[in-house]
């Protein structure tokens, strides 16, 4: 019963949400089953009986029907069901209590087709207020405008004469900025996996509303303006200016986005940061560990109190880079606990290994590593890097023999893996094959090398290699 979707759907809710879904349940106007409510105070019950044994279904079906009837799987699974129907209906009407504007829509809506005129001014006035009391303005805000217009004009079109201007422009306008803003959104968004995996998107007028919108100004509306800066720091990313306009925009308007689309925003400035820093512009190193820094202490790094594993690994990534080894053990102990619990243990152990292999501690990261084998493609990456460099520091040449192969084999294999982002990692394997054959101070081989490391375009962990190239040749 405790892995049943039904007892997943309650144990999410608080112990004040659980009371608020009983008195739910117990109203007549959602339920008149005393059986549901048997079985739902039996399962409010078992919440706090974590580690004892939980009871059968036949016992439960007894329970809930009654000690003198026989069990009867069909009847059970019903009765289950039923429940599950009333948890959901809780939480779209949880939904719907928490978003005042849809309340207001839906009133106006009502007050137009059965036609409660004495209703109208007081409803039309209400919802205005609500719109106006919005201190977000993400595309959905728009939407709202639009559905306000579109209710006033239906409530008013009997009342307008031909020869009066209508409020059609505002319909459309808000209806405009709406769309507009979402499919730069999701083009954003887009463009983002692309360059991740090999994937192909089609999507409709992007040409032409790219054009309109660089055509028009839309500097009083933020999520166009600012979904379209992202997109130019995507698609012209060797244009700096496109970024510290980003930057400027997110300390304009960050605040005026939910939680998630800010860390969606706040993810295409630090993509390109990153993306920087790890080309070698090492003045971006800092950068990026500042601009983490200023997400975690405004919050919006966090999305319902938790952080990203790859957010997690690109903080830890980039603070050891500047030697900022104290500060990072205590980040990764600390705040791991911000982490969903699915990926809580793989991200401490591979960020973990990450530390020691700054701190020159390669046999714990051989250690670290060995623990785990990760399902996502960028955290087998870069374990399988991280490997790669720690067997070279520990000179165990035969086992990065091997490594190389199996990772060689793996980049082939794996269709999801950009062909770009696949010949990157080739790159490097044939590079770090032939660095551990080089002799110290064989200078004519580690200059052709050298040379090979510099002109390639693409090489993963190119000043590590580097740095080992530079100290063979003494």
């Amino acid at each position: 019963m405790r892995q049943s979707k039904l007892y997943q759907a309650i144990v999410q809710l608080s112990g004040h949400e659980l009371n608020r879904l009983h008195r739910f349940i117990s109203s007549p106007f959602f339920n008149r089953s005393e059986t549901i409510i048997r079985l739902f105070e039996w399962i409010k019950d078992d919440l706090k009986k974590e580690g004892m044994e939980s009871a059968t279904k036949e016992e439960l079906f007894k329970l809930c029907f009654g000690p003198e009837q026989d069990f009867d799987d069909g009847r059970f699974r019903k009765l289950q069901s039923d429940l599950l129907k009333l948890v959901e209906d809780f939480y779209a009407q949880e939904a719907f209590e928490a978003n005042p504007i849809h309340k207001a829509k839906y009133l106006l809506e009502t007050i137009y087709n059965k036609d409660l005129e004495k209703l109208q001014s007081g409803a039309l006035k209400s919802a205005q207020r609500l719109v106006d009391a919005q201190t977000l303005k993400p595309s959905s805000f728009y939407y709202f405008q639009y559905e306000l217009e579109q209710s006033i004009y239906n409530l008013n079109r009997s009342q307008i004469e031909r020869s009066t201007k209508s409020n059609i422009e505002s319909i459309a306008l808000n209806l405009d900025r709406f769309y507009l803003a979402e499919k730069l959104r999701y083009y954003c968004t887009v463009l983002n996996h692309q360059h991740l995996a090999a994937l192909n998107y089609e999507m409709l007028f992007m040409d032409e509303i790219i054009a309109h919108v660089e055509s028009h100004d839309y500097s009083d509306v933020p999520p166009i303006v600012m979904y379209y800066q992202v997109l130019l720091t995507y698609k012209e990313p060797n244009n700096k200016t496109h970024y510290d306009r980003l930057k400027a925009l997110i300390e304009q308007h960050i605040h005026l986005f939910p939680e998630g689309e800010a860390k969606e925003i706040l993810d295409a400035a630090l993509n390109y940061s990153l993306k920087r820093m790890n080309a070698g512009e090492v003045e971006y190193i800092r950068e990026t560990f500042d601009l983490y820094m200023q997400s975690l202490k405004s919050g919006v790094l966090l999305v319902r109190g938790k952080i990203t594993p790859w957010s997690f690994k690109n903080i830890v990534t980039t603070g050891l880079r500047l030697n900022e080894f104290e500060w990072i053990e205590n980040f990764i102990q600390n705040f791991s606990v911000h982490l969903e619990e699915r990926y809580r243990s793989n991200a401490i152990t591979f960020n973990l290994a990450q530390l020691y292999f700054y701190k020159k501690e390669y046999q714990k990261v051989i250690e670290q590593l060995s623990q785990v084998e990760y399902d996502d493609m960028t955290y087998n990456l870069n374990s399988k890097t991280l490997l790669m460099a720690s067997y070279y520091e520990l000179d165990e040449i035969e086992a990065l023999g091997s490594l190389l192969d199996t990772f060689r084999v793996y980049l082939n294999r794996n269709k999801e893996l950009p062909a770009t982002r696949r010949k990157h990692y080739l790159n490097t394997i044939g590079i770090v094959r032939k660095l551990s054959r080089l002799q110290a101070g064989d200078s004519k081989s580690i200059d052709k090398l050298i040379l090979e490391v510099e002109t390639t375009q693409g090489v993963v962990s190119k000043n590590w290699i580097l740095e080992k190239l530079a100290a063979l040749k003494g």
